[in-house]
């Protein structure tokens, strides 16, 4: 009677073990001044059957991070601003769920060769301080959108364009824009020619 006793009370306390292991489950990634080492924080598995394919951007807390600037080709004779997306892919079995303190959550940053800031994404955006949140679940992703200008920009130079995820330093890329074609400027305009009265006028 007493072993029959003690193997339910074992049986008991597994299944206990089991519910509470299976719950609800939402990776927050630290962002801090913590040692944990770079590799650990970039690496992530390679998944075949991925249906993002191969990974092709850097990796951050499972997320991998790609940057697309449309158009591909800078003409600013024809692009008044640039249409910027970032995409955060998990590359992991988890969700992985990222904290914001207000409603910015991504941001983007036009900078010439000097570091000189030319334009900034947020700059025109208004500001809720409602603390927000983004989960992306496995083999999902999130995209953010925003446009930022040309006005200041000149061809043939090289500007550098950094796109960040706001409140966490590692999830930053910066990649260089070289755009081509001047400025389609109107032609001056000339001062009507005032024909002079005839003579015995």
């Amino acid at each position: 009677m007493n072993f029959r006793v003690t193997v339910c009370i074992a049986a008991m306390v597994a299944l206990a073990g089991c519910s509470s292991s299976s719950g609800v489950y939402r990776w927050v990634p630290f962002v801090g001044n913590g040692k944990k080492k770079q590799s650990q924080i970039t690496t992530a598995k390679v998944d075949k059957n991925n249906p993002f394919g191969p990974i092709s951007g850097t990796v951050f807390y499972g997320l991998e991070m790609r940057v697309k600037v449309i158009p591909d080709v800078i003409r600013l004779s024809d692009t008044r601003s640039l249409e910027v997306h970032l995409q955060l892919f998990n590359r992991s079995k988890k969700p992985i769920n990222l904290l914001f303190n207000d409603s910015r959550k991504y941001d983007f940053i036009l900078r010439d060769l000097n570091g000189k800031k030319l334009a900034q994404w947020s700059d025109d955006q208004p500001v809720n301080q409602t603390t927000g949140y983004v989960i992306i679940n496995p083999s999902e992703r999130a995209e953010f959108v925003g446009n930022v200008s040309t006005r200041d920009m000149v061809a043939g130079r090289i500007y550098t364009l950094e796109t960040l995820v706001v409140g966490y330093d590692k999830m930053r890329q910066v990649i260089q824009l070289t755009p081509s074609g001047e400025r389609a400027l109107p032609p001056p305009q000339r001062p009507p020619v005032v024909q002079p009265p005839p003579p015995g006028h």
